[in-house]
Parts: C-alpha cells; sequence; structure tokens
C-alpha cells in the first residue's frame, strides 16, 4: 500500500525551512511505498520577496492563497492588539483551508515553523476537527501560543509530534505533552561532493541578527581588532533591508564595518561552495535552536564550527566543533583565533564533522520519517 502525505510547509526559494522541506520530500520519494504533495501558502518571508517572481521552491506544490498574509506594522499598544486578533482568526481559518486540501491523504505533516502562517494556530484548527486523516506535525521552533499551555491541548490531540533534539523533547514535556507521542528525528544533512576549494573565508550564515549572534560577533571582531588581528567575516544568506541596516549601524559604532563583507543571496550549489572556502563558520546563537540548517550544512561540507552551547548544537556536533557560551563576545574571539591559527585542529574538526554528518543523511531521515508514518497508520489498524 502506498502512504499518501500532505506535506504544509514554507516553500519559498532558500529558506532553511523550505530546504528542509524539499530535502526532506525528495528522500521519501525515493521509497515506493510513499506518495507526497506539498501544500504551502505565503507567511512572514514575503516581504523579503518583494518584487521577485521565483520565490516558490518550485512549481510542485499547491500554492493556497486563502486567506491571505495580512503584514503590518504594529508600533503602538492599539495596533499590536488589533493584529494579534488578525493572526488569530486568519491562521484559525487557514488550518482549516489546509485541512480541506488535504482530503484523501492518508496523512497530514505540518511543518510548523514559524507564529505566522506555519505556527501552532492553523494546526490546532486541524486536529480539533475530527477526521480519517493521521496528523503528524514536526515541531521547528516554539513561538508565541507554542509556549503556552494552549500548545499542550493541541500536541496532544496530534497522532504523533516530532522534534529534532532532546533539548526541544524537554520543552515539550513540561509543557505536558504526552511522552508517548514524541519522536526525535534530527535535522537532515545533504552530503554534497567535495570541491577541494581552497579554505580562506570566515563565514556567517544566515540573517544578522542578534538570535543569531551577529552582534556578539561584532563585538568580538572589535576585541580582536583591538588586540592588532583584522578578522573579516563574510555574511551570506537572505535578509531583509532593514535587518542588514540594523547590523551595518552596529558594525559602524562597534568601528568595524571594515570587517564585514555582505555576500547575500547564494543559490543552493554557491551555498556549498561558499561553505567549503570557509576556513570556519560562525553560530554563536544566543537563543537555543531545536536543529540548525547552518549546523548540518557545515558538517557535510566539512567545514569547522564555532558554536554556542545552546539548544541542540552539542546533540550534533559533539566533539567535532570549537564551542563557546552564549553572549560571551571574549570567548568567540578566542575561538576564532584558535582556528585560524591551528589549520591542523581545523581541518581534523572538518573531516570529523563530514563523517558524522552521513549518520544524518537525508536518506536515513526519510527512512525514520516513513516508520513513523507506518507507526500512526498501524496503531488506527489495532
Amino acid at each position: 500500500m502506498t502512504i499518501k502525505v500532505g506535506m504544509i510547509t514554507c516553500w519559498y526559494k532558500n529558506i532553511s525551512m523550505a530546504n528542509y522541506s524539499g530535502n526532506l520530500v525528495s528522500s521519501l520519494k525515493n521509497h515506493s511505498s510513499v506518495s507526497v504533495k506539498v501544500i504551502s501558502t505565503h507567511c512572514i518571508c514575503l516581504p523579503k520577496y518583494a518584487g521577485m517572481k521565483d520565490i516558490l521552491e518550485d512549481e510542485s506544490c499547491q500554492f493556497v492563497s486563502f486567506p491571505p498574509f495580512i503584514f503590518m506594522v504594529h508600533n503602538n499598544r492599539v495596533a499590536r492588539i488589533v493584529y494579534l486578533f488578525i493572526q488569530v482568526v486568519q491562521n484559525l481559518l487557514r488550518g482549516l483551508v489546509f485541512l480541506s486540501k488535504c482530503k484523501g491523504f492518508d496523512i497530514i505533516h505540518y511543518q510548523q515553523s514559524s507564529d505566522y502562517s506555519f505556527g501552532i494556530l492553523p494546526f490546532a484548527s486541524m486536529v480539533l476537527v475530527p477526521t480519517s486523516n493521521k496528523k503528524i506535525v514536526t515541531v521547528h521552533n516554539l513561538y508565541g501560543f507554542a509556549r503556552s499551555r494552549f500548545s499542550k491541548i493541541v500536541y496532544n490531540r496530534a497522532d504523533k509530534v516530532i522534534v529534532h533534539s532532546r533539548d526541544m523533547w524537554r520543552a515539550l514535556m513540561s509543557l505536558g505533552v504526552q511522552k508517548s507521542k514524541i519522536r526525535i528525528i534530527p535535522h537532515g544533512a545533504k552530503i554534497p561532493a567535495l570541491l577541494h576549494a581552497k579554505r580562506n573565508k570566515i563565514t556567517f550564515f544566515g540573517a544578522p541578527v542578534a538570535e543569531k549572534g551577529a552582534f556578539v560577533l561584532f563585538e568580538a571582531l572589535r576585541i580582536l581588532k583591538e588586540r592588532g588581528e583584522i578578522v573579516k567575516v563574510h555574511f551570506y544568506g537572505i535578509f531583509s533591508a532593514s535587518q542588514k541596516e540594523t547590523a551595518e549601524a552596529q558594525a559602524r559604532e562597534l568601528k568595524v564595518d571594515d570587517c564585514v563583507v555582505w555576500g547575500g543571496r547564494l543559490s543552493e550549489s554557491d551555498f556549498d561552495a561558499r561553505m567549503q572556502e570557509s576556513i570556519m563558520t560562525l553560530a554563536a546563537y544566543t537563543v537555543p535552536v531545536s536543529g540548525s540548517s547552518i549546523i548540518t550544512r557545515a558538517m557535510s561540507n566539512g567545514t569547522p564550527i564555532i558554536a554556542s552551547k545552546i539548544g541542540a548544537a552539542s546533540e550534533y556536533l559533539k566533539d567535532v566543533r570549537v564551542k563557546i557560551p552564549p553572549n560571551d563576545p571574549q570567548a568567540l574571539a578566542d575561538a576564532i583565533l584558535t582556528l585560524k591559527n591551528n589549520p591542523d585542529l581545523a581541518r581534523n574538526l572538518g573531516e570529523k564533522a563530514r563523517r558524522q554528518a552521513w549518520q544524518i543523511s537525508w536518506n536515513v531521515i526519510a527512512r525514520r520519517t516513513l516508520n513513523v508514518y507506518r507507526t500512526v497508520l498501524e496503531d488506527d489498524v489495532e
């Protein structure tokens, strides 16, 4: 029997969430026992793509245009309350629309990755309406309502809840989610061919925002500059004009704007090429992450990583990275110099990271996900 799956997810090009879902869907389709249909809609990233026509990952998804995603500035209390009310109503309604698009599927697999179109509210309306579908949610992050006790009701109504780390498993358990509901499946790694490029750059991938460690990095660059060490960091990713302007202002204030090289948006192949040109890449997160595509991409490209000791980083990287406390620019500065001045250490860490990445390749992750699908369907038969 072929298992029919409706995958509800972000599908924007080069957004890490879409890359996650795209790799998972492609790997699942290698199994003749499962078929997958992608269902997507607009979300908070829409303003980043203003004027771009190629925003969707490809044409393989069914795009839901109703209800429309409403984005508005809420710079005072009344506006925030109004916007919150609009978000609640439209996202509960969006869940019902998603549900209507999944008729005939055995399983609905919902990728909860934001507090907006792919937040907990659409999934809530889906699980609270009784249907014959089995409903699985992968919790990538806990935002907004997902951090409240309300989530206990929603997740316990799901047939299974997938998380990427024990750190997220503990977070859901603390909310009162039943242990039997939760399955840990790591974020997958796509293993590219090695280009044998010369590693001569220090890189940062992602939006240059505080939670990803950009501002701590600027402080670390200032410390290094005061020591007479001029270190340049190349920034790559999709980010809004306002995010870049804020980061540029912070760098100027600390007098390290000459240490920042802006690279912008990358294609998939360019991403791997830039990663393989990296002496090291920086993941000095200031908030916990459940599973990081930057970390798994670095591992699969054999790139040494400097990562904060929070969230899932320790689970994924184990002994294949230089670890630092979060929000500690001095420690980050020291770690950068350690790798920069010890090429043998950097090479060994990179080689070990790539070997470890094979353990979470997308083929492995697809098999484990397929096992969850089979489990929920077998439970129904029993």
